[in-house]
């Protein structure tokens, strides 16, 4: 790593550095941990089962998709991230899954280096030199904030010259130098104004439907008649309704196992007995505050980014009128 580069970049560039090192290793983190958690956690509870593969789906532009269910209770449907290369639909496999979360489970006889794993084992790597690059930069960053501060420590000599403060001005301003006005309108117009629109649809129906379920919502007892996992849990269940027939419903889980055959507890609208969830702190989905501040975040961009470029198109068209008066 040149050191010397680091000690003349800007202090914007050292900071977007770090930015990017960041956002970067925080996904090759995350799945590396993950991955980890997983092995760690089906070595101490997982249950080995037989299994058949339900279904295969091939496709051409992604990764094939293998769904397995146990050939004894309890039943439920998995999908596998990494299985053996050889199976086939209908074909049968030792797996073990997690009791708690049947949704983390593994193939006994899946491959130890694959291309999935040989990604990842890049992408780590590339994430420690990219954090280990951020560490040099915090480091400079950090003598360059001492500095700032008189009789602090003493400037070196291979420091580069000190450069005039720049005027404050916003890096959208400063962006939007370089655009053409059509871009500037469908970037920082139309889409974000679309955008809330949309974000407002969704917070909106949210907030409705847990409004609706909790001023008239109907508990009622239910039993799984399938049980889906695939990172999060799905769960079809049956319920009685108020004149007597049977309607189904599909509810998220998260957090604990449910099998085909359980009795669950699920609360649902009268009006249409579709809308349901599951009562207690294993009920899935997203609350609604988590739609509600999505669109109160895009709203607060989008009241950053249109009055922007509203005034840069308007500043644009000034000096455009004013050159044109100015000719002869």
């Amino acid at each position: 790593m040149n050191l010397r580069a680091v000690r003349d970049s800007s202090t914007r560039g050292l900071v977007l550095t770090i930015c990017v090192a960041i956002a970067f290793s925080a996904f090759p983190a995350y799945a590396t941990f993950q991955y980890v958690q997983d092995r760690l956690i089906l070595a101490e509870r997982g249950v080995e089962v037989n299994a058949w593969v339900v279904a295969y789906d091939h496709a051409r532009k992604a990764r094939d998709t293998v769904v397995v269910r146990p050939d004894d209770p309890p039943y439920f449907e998995a999908t596998l991230n990494r299985w053996p290369g050889d199976i086939a639909f209908n074909d049968r496999l030792d797996v073990v899954f997690d009791p708690r979360h049947p949704g983390r489970i593994v193939a006994v006889d899946e491959p130890l280096v694959d291309s999935q794993v040989l990604l990842f084992a890049g992408l780590d790597l590339v994430a420690l030199y990219l954090l280990f690059r951020g560490l040099v930069v915090g480091r400079e960053l950090r003598r360059r904030a001492r500095a700032l501060r008189p009789g602090d420590i003493v400037p070196r000599r291979d420091d580069p010259p000190a450069r005039p403060r720049p005027r404050l001005r916003t890096g959208l301003q400063d962006l939007l130098t370089g655009w053409k006005a059509p871009r500037i309108v469908l970037l920082l117009v139309i889409t974000p104004v679309l955008c809330t629109a949309v974000a407002g649809l969704l917070a909106a129906s949210a907030v409705s439907d847990a409004a609706a379920l909790r001023r008239s919502g109907v508990a009622v007892r239910a039993v799984v008649v399938k049980s889906v996992w695939d990172g999060g849990g799905r769960l079809e269940v049956r319920f009685p309704i108020q004149d007597g027939t049977k309607r189904s419903a599909e509810v998220a889980v998260r957090g604990n196992g449910y099998y085909e055959g359980d009795s669950v507890d699920v609360v649902h609208e009268p009006a249409d007995p579709a809308d349901a969830r599951l009562v207690g702190p294993n009920s899935g989905g997203s609350p609604p505050w988590v739609h509600v501040t999505g669109f109160v975040a895009v709203a607060a961009a989008t009241a950053v980014t249109v009055p922007t470029a509203v005034g840069a198109l308007v500043r644009r068209a000034r000096s455009r009128a004013s050159t044109d008066a100015a000719r002869p």
